[in-house]
C-alpha cells in the first residue's frame, strides 16, 4: 500500500503527540496552579506574544521542508548553512526592530518592560532553530523530528518546574519557550548530513513564500492569541485557565500537521495531494472529536482536577468548544495545504475572522461567558467559511494544485 508509511507516520506522531500534548498541559497547569494570578496573568499575555513571536518559526520551518522536499536527490549541505546564515541575518533585523518598539508592545498588553527583553529573544531564535527540523521534514525523516521535539517539551517542563521552585521567575518562564529549541539546534543541526548528486544548481530562497506564509500564519494565530491581549485584565487570570481547556484539544489535533506537510512536500501529483490531506484531516477530525467527547463526558473532574472548581460554571460550554477548536484545527490543516500548492486567496477569510474579533472583544468584553461566546462565534465562522471555500475550489477547480510555483 503506497501509503502505508504516510499513515505509520501521522499515528507514530499522534501518539508522540500526545505525549507532548500532556507534557505542554501540564507545563500550563503547573505554571497555574503554583503561582499567584497576577504572575500566570502577566505570563498569559506573555504568551500571546509568543506564539505570534513564533509565527516566523513556522514559516521557516514549512520553507525548508518545502526546499528539501523538492531537491533532496541533491547534495544540499551548502543550503544547510545558507539557511543558517540567512535566517541568522533575518533574526537580528526584526529582533532590533522589535526591541525598539518595545514600550508600545508591553503596554499594550499590560506587561512589565523587561518581559519583552526574553521575547526578543524568543524572536531572534525563532528564525534559526526551525532550521533542524525543517530539514528532517524534507527528508520525510518523521521519527528524527518527533524525538526531537519530545526532548524540548522535556526540557521546557523541566525549566516550568525550576521556574516555580524561584518563586514564579517570569523570565525562566518565558525563556522555556525558545531555550530547547536552541540547545538541540546547536547539538544537531552540524550533524546532518544532507548527501546526495553534487550539482552547481543555486537553490534560491523563496520570499515570496516566506512572507505569504508568515502572514498566512500570523492570521491563523490570532483567534487565540488575540483573545489573550484583549480580554478585560480583571479576569485574564479566570479566561487564561478556561482557554487551556480548548488548546487541549486544538493543539493535539494538528500534531500531525508536520506530517503532512513533509508529505506534500516530497509530492507532485494533485490527486495524490489531496488524498494526502484527506488522511490528514480525517484523522484531525478523529483525535478532536475522541478528546472533546472525553473532556465533555468528564468535564467536572477536568475542570476540578486542572483549572480548578472555581470555573465549574463554564462547564456547559465545554462541549461546544471542544468542537469549534476541533473545526478550528481543520482549519489549520487546510490551511496548511494551501501554502503548500503555493495559494493564498484564503487570507481573506483569516482576515475577516480577525477583525471579526477585534470587534466582539471591544463591545462584549465585561465578563467571562461574553468572551467565552465570542470565541465560540470567531472559531465557528472562521470553519464554515473555510470549508465553503474549500469545496467551491475543489468542485469548480478540478486541476487545482496541479501546477507549484517555482
Amino acid at each position: 500500500m503506497k501509503d502505508a508509511k504516510y499513515i505509520r507516520n501521522l499515528i507514530f506522531t499522534t501518539v508522540m503527540g500526545g505525549l507532548m500534548g500532556v507534557m505542554n498541559y501540564a507545563f500550563n497547569v503547573i505554571v497555574a496552579r503554583y503561582t499567584d494570578s497576577s504572575i500566570f496573568s502577566t505570563f498569559s499575555a506573555s504568551m500571546a506574544y509568543i506564539y505570534l513571536l513564533q509565527i516566523p518559526s513556522a514559516a521557516v520551518m514549512l520553507m525548508i521542508t518545502k526546499k528539501v522536499g523538492e531537491n533532496r536527490k541533491y547534495d544540499l549541505n551548502k543550503f544547510k548553512w545558507d539557511s543558517v546564515l540567512f535566517f541568522s541575518v533575518l533574526g537580528v533585523i526584526f529582533s532590533l526592530v522589535f526591541f525598539v518598539f518595545r514600550s508600545g508592545i508591553a503596554n499594550m498588553a499590560s506587561i512589565p518592560l523587561d518581559s519583552t527583553i526574553y521575547l526578543t529573544i524568543i524572536l531572534f531564535i525563532g528564525f534559526i532553530s526551525p532550521i533542524t527540523k525543517g530539514l528532517f521534514l524534507g527528508q520525510e525523516r518523521i521519527y528524527a523530528f518527533n524525538f526531537i521535539m519530545v526532548f524540548e517539551t522535556i526540557l521546557k517542563l523541566i525549566m516550568a518546574i525550576v521556574a516555580i521552585q524561584l518563586g514564579g521567575s517570569i523570565p525562566l518562564l518565558i525563556l522555556s519557550n525558545c531555550i530547547p529549541a536552541l540547545i538541540t539546534t546547536v547539538a544537531i543541526l552540524p550533524f546532518i548530513k544532507m548527501k546526495g548528486k553534487k550539482t552547481e544548481k543555486k537553490i534560491p530562497f523563496n520570499y515570496r513564500f516566506l512572507i505569504l506564509t508568515t502572514v498566512s500564519f500570523f492570521l491563523m494565530t490570532i483567534p487565540y492569541t488575540l483573545d489573550l491581549i484583549l480580554v478585560n485584565p480583571t479576569f485574564r487570570a479566570d479566561y487564561s485557565a478556561v482557554s487551556l481547556l480548548g488548546k487541549i484539544v486544538y493543539f493535539a489535533a494538528i500534531t500531525i500537521a508536520s506530517v503532512m506537510f513533509s508529505r506534500l512536500a516530497n509530492q507532485t501529483d494533485h490527486k495524490q495531494e489531496r488524498r494526502t490531506l484527506a488522511l490528514a484531516v480525517g484523522g484531525t477530525i478523529a483525535i478532536g472529536l475522541c478528546m472533546t467527547l472525553g473532556i465533555y463526558l468528564f468535564r467536572d473532574f477536568v475542570i476540578t482536577w486542572t483549572i480548578g472548581q472555581q470555573y465549574l460554571s463554564v462547564a456547559p460550554y465545554v462541549g461546544l468548544f471542544g468542537l469549534c477548536m476541533t473545526g478550528y484545527a481543520v482549519v489549520y490543516m487546510l490551511s496548511n495545504y494551501y501554502i503548500s500548492v503555493e495559494s493564498y486567496r484564503y487570507i481573506y477569510i483569516l482576515l475577516f475572522t480577525t477583525l471579526l474579533q477585534i470587534y466582539l472583544f471591544t463591545n462584549f468584553n465585561d465578563s467571562l461567558i461574553q468572551v467565552l461566546k465570542n470565541q465560540i462565534i470567531v472559531y465557528s465562522v472562521l470553519t464554515i467559511l473555510t470549508l465553503i471555500y474549500t469545496f467551491l475550489i475543489f468542485k469548480f477547480k478540478k486541476n487545482y494544485g496541479e501546477e507549484k510555483s517555482n
